[in-house]
């Protein structure tokens, strides 16, 4: 009932959480000439480089790697920075607490929802400014989209709001979610694919134009496999990459596990939020 109440107290006050996300916007690209390109530039800076270095150190046939480390990429930024944004939210908005009353999981639902509106329109854009490039194409399976969208933001706001209770009550909480996240985003298949093709060597010579044989050789042995799979964060990155690289719709499975994590996670987060609700005012 607590959560029930919060959340339509939350909806009460929608039109203030739609005006900080458009100040928050606003004070992002104020006096920049190239404004919203700046959230361009970064990713872009960063599929370069990751794409150099690792398409060398791969030994292995990874079709449209660019692509591949762009699909996860992008998702996962604003997976990272959603929580660490919102781990500050209620700190950061401590002055206006104790001047007016507001429902405060408004604000790291507020970070979120500038987050979503950024990550989405980077995530189109970079794909209709590369995907020609890097081997992009149409498919039904795009059509999911809008699901992985309401599963990474949930994802991000139940995790996002335990962040922002903890750290107002453990001040290091902060620092401590950015080192979680960097590890987190290496035992997450996101520069590495769980699966990548290799010609098989039996030692014996292979005709010319004659179809070599693949064998799966993906950097992640067979056995280690499915303790990868259970990160919960995997499913809702697979969510982006299926359709998007792949061009084909998440696995049952994964599709299984992606809504358990994002609901999951949001129903965790907002029955944590609920009961501290009341108290973070004499912690702040």
């Amino acid at each position: 009932m607590a959560t029930l109440s919060t959340i339509t107290e939350v909806w009460r006050f929608r039109e203030v959480i739609k005006n900080f996300v458009a100040q928050d916007l606003k004070v992002k690209y104020r006096r920049s000439y190239l404004g919203f390109f700046w959230s361009l530039l970064n990713p872009m800076l960063q599929l370069a480089v990751i794409s150099a270095v690792f398409s060398l150190i791969f030994k292995f046939e990874i079709r449209s790697y660019a692509l591949y480390v762009l699909s996860g990429l992008i998702p996962w930024s604003f997976l990272a920075t959603s929580i660490t944004e919102s781990s500050m939210s209620v700190i950061s908005a401590e002055s206006m607490l104790k001047r007016q009353y507001f429902p405060k999981l408004i604000f790291p639902l507020s970070i979120v929802m500038q987050n979503m509106v950024t990550f989405v329109l980077s995530l189109i854009a970079l794909l209709c400014f590369l995907g020609f490039f890097i081997g992009f194409k149409l498919t039904p399976s795009l059509m999911i989209l809008p699901l992985s969208f309401l599963y990474i933001m949930a994802t991000a706001l139940g995790l996002g709001a335990i962040a922002a209770v903890l750290n107002v009550y453990f001040r290091d909480v902060q620092h401590l979610i950015g080192v979680f996240l960097s590890a987190w985003f290496y035992i997450t298949p996101i520069i590495y694919p769980m699966e990548a093709k290799q010609a098989q060597d039996n030692g014996a010579q292979v005709k010319p134009g004659a179809p070599a044989e693949m064998i799966d050789a993906g950097p992640i042995p067979h056995e280690y496999r499915q303790y990868f799979k259970i990160n919960p964060f995997f499913s809702i990155i697979e969510m982006f990459h299926r359709p998007i690289y792949d061009g084909r719709l998440p696995t049952r499975s994964e599709f299984i596990a992606a809504t358990i994590v994002a609901f999951g996670s949001l129903g965790v987060g907002l029955l944590f939020f609920g009961y501290f609700d009341k108290k973070l005012i004499f912690h702040l």
